[in-house]
């Protein structure tokens, strides 16, 4: 049997995560650990150096592929992260914010 994750359970909207990353581990498990209970999470890169932006991009593309979601970029080191139930929508074509994300740095 299926649990519904806690927010649906209780019928009240789903709630999104925003994560400030100080550290890989700590940014890490913070992303993952939201991102596992199926919330969007918003990934605010902007305050850290370019490597620890780059790592926490590439281990947050491998949990959303590995968790069957997708990672838009918003604006520079700004990134959401959504579950695949989550409908995110864009001026730009699906295709154009893929292509985006991957020429991002």
């Amino acid at each position: 049997m299926h649990e519904a994750p806690p927010d649906e359970a209780r019928g009240s909207p789903r709630r999104m995560c925003v994560v400030e990353v100080g550290s890989f581990d700590k940014g890490a498990q913070a992303v993952a650990d939201q991102f596992k209970r199926r919330r969007p999470v918003l990934l605010n890169l902007q305050r850290v150096d370019r490597d620890l932006s780059e790592r926490m991009v590439d281990f947050c593309a491998g949990l959303v592929y590995a968790l069957d979601g997708a990672m838009h970029p918003v604006v520079d080191r700004l990134f959401l992260l959504a579950p695949n139930e989550v409908e995110v929508s864009s001026k730009e074509s699906p295709r154009d914010t893929r292509k985006a994300f991957f020429n991002r740095l």
